[in-house]
């Protein structure tokens, strides 16, 4: 079975393939609504015709797939990703067969290095089995040894290396900051990554393209609350996306107990090995955490992290009804298992009043328009890239139907999630 998952992720396995999709419900996405009882036909990798459900067209040596109770819409975007490094008991292999098997079909690579981009190129023609991926470029956070030119030559090789984005991960000074912001004008590599100074004010000026997790944006609506939507306003008219990563830091709140972190979506498939390894690190933070504040623990900690997340669903509620660029990542973290966190994330975009719709637009067509690829991806059309998911019920009935996933269809190839997992069809 290992020796198989490494054939499916690290070898070319995308050979041609033509599908019909029969008797499926859609959700385009791009617009709020289902189209009951159609047939999709995938031609090359390719949306090639959608028709009705009694519509038959004379397309031969046709795969089919028969759709009936199900739900076909785009894949998901992860929009903060980070691969495993050699010290997470997840593997690349296993980190990628993972979010496939949810359903995730784009990659935003957050913590960036030079063998993604091998990885990307080889996905991007199609010899490897993988989500699409984006690369980004961390830079330094050492602000002493940078120079104006400095900074130009870094973003100059950055952008020979073709990184699709720079990221800033902090430690930059104004001065710098600016050279760095004009950089990246000049070269036209997207900055993107963590606010500057905390702020999200500074960095919409900065030209940020996207605000990385909740806090800036939060402390710009504690603020000025009046003033937010005329900011809104602002990043609307810049283009300028924000992903709050509200799970990961709901799981270092420990507004949860263990078994609810240990219900999470996709922790049944995670090994032992794993499970042990993230229980040792909440409870270390945990036990570090209590030692510290002792008897104020709740009063200094807890409650102050519920008073933020209220006050911040009010916010994301706003970014929504706005039309805002909304994205949506977990991060990485414990009880967060690559790919299938997705719907922790969208279960708390719930929680803070966003409709269903408005949750499957931020992890689907957002992300294509952030990129600029909505003619491409993003949504169910004739004429779109066939990176689509088959679900077995309705998330627009209850978010949490995007955990049922029948298959992932990558580049019009078909991949049962009992497959992408290894798992073997009983009868």
């Amino acid at each position: 079975m290992k020796y198989l998952f490494s054939l499916l992720f690290l070898t070319s396995l995308c050979v041609g393939q033509n599908l019909v999709i029969t008797n499926v419900s859609i959700i385009p996405v791009n617009t709020n609504t289902v189209l009951t009882n159609m047939n999709v036909y995938i031609t090359n990798g390719v949306i090639d015709k959608i028709v009705s459900g009694g519509t038959k067209l004379p397309f031969k040596d046709y795969k089919t797939i028969d759709g009936k109770g199900k739900f076909l819409m785009p894949g998901l975007a992860d929009m903060h990703a980070h691969f495993p490094d050699k010290l997470n008991p997840i593997s690349l292999q296993q980190y990628l067969k993972y979010n496939l098997a949810a359903g995730v079909t784009t990659l935003r690579s957050m913590r960036g290095e030079e063998s993604q981009l091998a990885l990307r190129d080889s996905i991007n023609k199609k010899l490897k089995v993988a989500p699409d991926i984006y690369v980004s470029y961390v830079f330094p956070d050492a602000d002493s040894i940078l120079t104006k030119d400095k900074i130009a030559d870094l973003i100059f090789q950055a952008k020979i290396k073709k990184y699709d984005f720079v990221k800033y991960l902090g430690g930059l000074k104004t001065k710098n900051m600016n050279h760095l912001s004009q950089s990246c004008y000049e070269y036209k590599i997207p900055l993107a990554g963590h606010a500057f100074n905390k702020s999200l004010e500074e960095s919409v000026d900065l030209d940020f393209v996207s605000i990385e997790h909740y806090q800036p944006v939060l402390a710009a609506y504690e603020k000025s609350p009046d003033g937010f939507s005329a900011l809104i306003k602002k990043m609307k008219d810049k283009n300028v996306a924000v992903c709050p990563t509200l799970s990961f830091y709901y799981t270092y709140s420990f507004l949860q107990d263990e078994t609810q972190l240990l219900a999470h979506n996709g922790m049944s498939l995670v090994s032992t090995q794993v499970k042990d390894q993230w229980l040792k690190e909440y409870n270390e933070a945990l036990i570090g955490t209590k030692e510290q504040l002792k008897e104020e623990f709740d009063t200094k900690y807890k409650s102050v992290y519920q008073k933020k997340f209220d006050v911040f669903n009010t916010v994301l509620k706003q970014l929504a009804d706005e039309n805002m660029l909304l994205l949506l990542s977990a991060d990485e973290g414990p009880f967060n298992v690559p790919g299938f966190s997705m719907a922790e994330e969208m279960k708390l975009y719930s929680k803070a009043g966003l409709s269903n719709y408005e949750i499957l637009k931020s992890a689907t067509y957002n992300a294509a328009v952030f990129f600029a690829n909505d003619k491409n991806t993003g949504s169910v059309q004739e004429g779109k890239r066939a990176n689509l998911i088959l679900l077995n019920a309705n998330p627009l009935d209850a978010i949490e139907n995007i955990q049922k996933v029948e298959g992932t269809i990558l580049n019009g190839k078909y991949y049962s999630q009992k497959e992408l997992l290894g798992i073997s069809s009983t009868k």
